[in-house]
């Protein structure tokens, strides 16, 4: 059994500098026809990372409200909502997304090996168990600078938000602390400010619309968002695959053949 590692993309070296190739049309194209390919695929793991959140959401509103259908009559009635009810509500949200955080991992490297022409299936949605201490620690940090940012004026909430993206696929896929893969993502970001924001201002658009259309058309968007951010960082960071070669031949004849498997490393 033969072990080769292969990179696929850019590099942390190239991202700091500026030097990866990042073109905003070409990979919104790319992560369109990626996510028809894997659609069926992908989709149940989204659906499993969706409905992960929305349970920790109620956990929260519960614990902090004692019923927390009464955060849903208040947004439905339209009437006056109070201020507990709307702190009730972003710190419940804010831990949904933090306690989620190795299932948005598991998500985020499937988008990873669809980026390199690996296929996934929904049981990869757990691949992100492994790192659920420092994928928590990640997210803790990001979801709280980007509070700040949101406080002090929501348009630095939203440039900390794409500034943050890459983070915590960074302390999974290169093994960096968080605080390095914090500033690996942030100073990638402003070295492509520019088509990055013509991307995520692409997919911030399909939200609108797919809210628009009472939420069915996220069956779609949620997906092609994280396939967007999984090209983006094999651009951005580059990819290590494993290929794992496995040779067998007969005791009566010199013939072998290969059985070689392609992973993340």
């Amino acid at each position: 059994m033969n072990n080769k590692t292969f990179h696929v993309g850019g590099s942390i070296d190239k991202a700091m500098k500026g030097d990866s190739e990042l073109q905003a049309f070409a990979i919104l194209q790319e992560a369109w026809k990626v996510t028809a390919k894997n659609f069926l695929s992908f989709l149940p793991a989204i659906i499993g990372l969706f409905l992960a959140q929305v349970a920790l959401l109620m956990l929260g509103l519960q614990v902090q409200l004692g019923d927390a259908s009464l955060f849903f009559e208040a947004i439905v009635t339209g009437g006056e909502i109070s201020s507990e009810i709307v702190q009730a509500g972003y710190m419940a949200n804010f831990w949904s997304d933090v306690l989620s955080a190795p299932l948005y991992v598991g998500v985020s490297l499937m988008a990873l090996n669809h980026a390199v022409g690996l296929p996934t299936k929904p049981s990869h949605l757990v691949k992100g168990f492994p790192f659920t201490l420092v994928s928590v620690v990640t997210m803790l940090l990001t979801s709280s600078l980007q509070g700040v940012g949101n406080a002090i004026f929501p348009l630095i909430g939203l440039f900390l938000s794409m500034g943050f993206s890459m983070a915590i696929i960074l302390v999974c896929e290169k093994r960096v602390t968080p605080l390095k893969a914090i500033q690996y993502s942030l100073v990638a970001t402003v070295r492509k400010l520019m088509p990055l924001t013509a991307i995520y201002l692409v997919v911030l658009i399909m939200f609108f619309i797919s809210f628009a259309t009472a939420g069915v058309g996220l069956i779609w968007t949620i997906p092609f968002f994280f396939n967007v951010k999984g090209i983006v960082y094999r651009n951005l960071f580059g990819i290590t695959l494993q290929v794992t070669s496995m040779k067998k031949g007969g005791d009566d004849d010199n013939s072998t053949t290969d059985d070689s498997k392609v992973f993340n490393a």
